[in-house]
């Protein structure tokens, strides 16, 4: 009866634990991008067309960055450290978004250097788009580990086991999303900038302690990959292999 209660037992700590973090890092995230064309039209005193462009270039070049990053995170670099460095560089890039907002409060003239915001921005999207496929495989890494172990358990059970792992992950991202489009864009326009750029701030510090403090539980996996293989040739080997059945349908 126990062997069969740890069969079907729930997610891993270090499972469960990765999806808080998830969930934290898109409070962090949206809390800021949700709102951020209106903070650089009343704020840093942008055009409204200017501010949207702004936005879009910053949103664009952070949901791309992935697609480079994500090759490398899985084939060079150790998963964990990849996560501590880029959750690091994020909370920078957030601490120096925050001050833009103080300094522009305290400001006479209400002038904000451009050079620093821009600066702060890139660093967000820099930790973002590194640090969003790394922490995501590293959550599998854990739950693999988990079902390995399990050698006697039913492929069914196993099936059902990432299914539930993957739907807690974004249910945790969504939950996490609706938090900060929502409570955060009514703190920055009731309380301020500055507050509303802090408390992202202070989630991402959470966020990394929260982390750390999960290095005894954690499964430490190398990626099973082939150090030597190109990384983006291997990609499209795969593309290549997915396209050549499509090829062969008869009309």
């Amino acid at each position: 009866m126990m062997a069969e209660g740890e069969k079907r037992r729930g997610l891993s700590k270090s499972c469960a634990l990765l999806i808080v973090i998830a969930g934290i890092e898109r409070y962090a995230f949206k809390g800021v991008a949700s709102n951020l064309v209106t903070y650089l039209t009343d704020v840093v005193k942008m055009s409204n067309s200017r501010a949207a462009t702004t936005v879009n270039t910053w949103s664009g070049f952070t949901f791309m960055l992935p697609l480079f990053s994500a090759p490398f995170a899985d084939s060079y670099w150790d998963r964990f450290f990849t996560i501590l460095a880029s959750s690091s560089l994020y909370f920078v890039g957030l601490v120096g978004l925050t001050y833009t907002a103080f300094d522009g409060s305290r400001s006479t003239t209400k002038t904000i250097s451009l050079y620093f915001l821009y600066t702060s921005l890139s660093l967000i999207a820099l930790g973002l788009g590194v640090l969003n496929p790394s922490l995501q495989a590293f959550g599998a890494d854990q739950l693999d580990n988990d079902l390995d172990h399990d050698r006697e358990t039913s492929l069914e059970v196993k099936s059902n086991r990432k299914s539930q792992f993957f739907q807690w992950w974004y249910f945790g991202v969504c939950v996490g999303s609706l938090l900060g489009v929502t409570v955060m864009a009514y703190i920055q326009d009731t309380f301020g900038w500055v507050l509303g750029f802090a408390i992202p701030t202070a989630s991402m510090l959470l966020l990394i302690l929260l982390f750390l403090c999960g290095c005894g539980v954690y499964v430490y996996a190398d990626s099973g990959l082939d150090p030597k293989a190109k990384p983006f040739q291997r990609i499209l080997e795969y593309i290549k292999g997915a396209a050549r059945p499509v090829g062969r349908v008869q009309i």
